[in-house]
């Protein structure tokens, strides 16, 4: 099992390395109003990815597979491979015809992108784009498929190789807006296609399978959750804009950063000890859960802080390492990822706050309680909208306390309560905050421009920023200890 957990962790590793790679030659290779009108297009076929693909197939079909007989499986398997071709296809058709009402929407009226050929542009990339959803939708299914017989290798592989073919086309055709569409659309049909030679023999079958129903009803709740973040980047898109040319690319820019710090020390661990949380209950689930709950929140809690106060210069090294950044890209850039930095600790622990209420079966609850953070976030967006970015973007981490609080109140509900974790979060925050500081001052003192000169401000401002925050902590009495215990084996550590 731990080479299985650490064959999924180096495979999200290495993707979301290729990623910030990608962002980089993206960043380097195209002038801003391209981007711009690239990262509107790109939301489209995003629209529908993870009720297409991803967590909704996953999520649903992993137990039904493990749960119906092998030969019943296989051919739930090539007929559901079949359904869910013939609504991409259905989609595709749709979004290619629908593509300048949904461009309409996206785009404010007084956006920039509106200027010129601007917004006939963002209609010829969403078109170029929308392959990518099938490809992204079919890679899913057959990770799905993989994954329910433990087989871990292609699903490591599929994210990767993505990166690989867009990089690779951005890179031999810079500044053309056609290869740049093809880039991502080719990556997803390639992602999906490097696992079918582990598919053993697997084709589509067009016939109805009495499994479709209720894989169809444990779609459900992920297919509402999903609506309402597709709906959250919708009025989030819309927002950004509104603003100079960068500011979008600057948003996106900045949360492939924040994704992948999510990624590697909130969503991996939590991957990892699901299967335990899953056959505990009660005070037993708490005192599992209490020991990683804390060592997450001082790990996300440091690296929040030093996120904020290193922003200019992760930015600069991260995404100029191909050539200078635009002064209006790298300053919007800076400014939402010094926000995105206060929403890691509670988006990191929700993580696995979640996690315990599907380990305990209440999916109900869990959904209802997403669905308001996620209407909280996108009410905050749009109280904010004229704010600026960095004020625009707290909203993510008011809206992480938010679900925070929700979702610390259901477990406890369910007597998995953990009345030391809140007092604990606190003193975490404020530790996060004055890691930060070291780095805010260095910004003012040393701005860089070039990815060169970012190198050594970042070394010693995250130097002083751990020393800072190994002071704070052990002031506030935080057990910093606690992060380098080994997790725990059952169940049996006290609260």
């Amino acid at each position: 099992m731990l080479r299985k957990v650490l064959l999924v962790m180096g495979g999200t590793l290495a993707s979301r390395v290729l990623g910030l790679l990608r962002q980089a030659v993206f960043n380097a290779l195209y002038p801003d109003v391209l981007k711009d009108a690239f990262n509107v297009a790109y939301r489209v076929p995003n629209l529908l990815r993870e009720l297409l693909a991803e967590g909704a197939v996953q999520n649903a079909l992993i137990p039904l597979l493990k749960g119906l007989p092998p030969e019943e499986a296989k051919a739930f398997a090539r007929r559901f491979g079949a359904f869910l071709l013939g609504v991409n296809l259905l989609v595709l058709g749709l979004g290619y015809l629908l593509a300048p009402f949904l461009v309409d929407l996206l785009v404010a009226g007084e956006s920039h992108l509106r200027e010129g050929e601007g917004l006939e542009q963002v209609v010829y990339l969403t078109r170029l784009l929308l392959p990518f959803l099938l490809g992204i939708s079919m890679a899913a299914l057959f990770s799905a498929l993989l994954q329910a017989e433990e087989r871990f290798l292609p699903y490591a592989l599929g994210p990767v190789a993505f990166n690989l073919v867009a990089i690779g086309l951005m890179a031999l055709f810079p500044g053309d807006p056609t290869f740049l569409g093809l880039s991502v659309a080719l990556g997803g049909l390639v992602q999906a296609l490097v696992q079918v030679p582990f598919l053993r023999g697997y084709a589509l079958e067009w016939r109805w399978h009495q499994a479709f129903v209720p894989a169809l009803m444990r779609m459900g709740p992920f297919a509402f959750t999903t609506s309402l973040r597709q709906f959250l980047n919708l009025v989030l898109t819309h927002i950004l804009t509104r603003y100079p040319p960068a500011a979008v690319t600057g948003f996106y820019n900045a949360e492939v950063v924040f994704q992948m710090v999510l990624g590697l020390f909130a969503t991996s661990p939590a991957i990892a000890l699901f299967p335990r949380m899953s056959a505990l209950k009660g005070e037993a689930l708490a005192r599992f859960l209490l020991g990683p709950l804390r060592r997450l929140t001082l790990l996300l809690s440091l690296l929040g802080g030093l996120l904020s106060g290193q922003a200019s210069f992760v930015v600069v090294l991260l995404f100029g390492l191909f050539g200078p950044l635009t002064p209006e890209n790298r300053t919007y850039s800076a400014l939402v990822l010094t926000a995105l930095g206060f929403a890691v600790l509670p988006w990191g622990v929700n993580t696995l706050l979640l996690r315990g209420l599907y380990a305990l079966g209440r999916i109900r609850e869990a959904v209802s309680a997403s669905a308001l953070v996620f209407l909280a976030n996108t009410l905050g967006y749009w109280l904010l909208k004229d704010a600026g970015l960095f004020a625009l973007n707290l909203a993510t981490a008011l809206a992480g306390y938010l679900g925070l609080f929700l979702y610390l109140r259901l477990l406890e509900r369910e007597g998995v309560g953990f009345p030391s974790l809140p007092p604990f979060l606190l003193k975490a925050l404020f530790a996060g905050l004055v890691a930060a500081l070291p780095g805010w001052v260095l910004t003012r003192i040393n701005p860089v421009e070039r990815a060169g000169e970012a190198l050594l401000p970042l070394l010693l401002g995250g130097g002083l920023g751990l020393g800072s925050f190994l002071l704070a902590a052990w002031a506030l009495r935080l057990p910093l200890r606690e992060l380098l215990a080994k997790p725990p084996s059952g169940g049996n550590r006290g609260v």
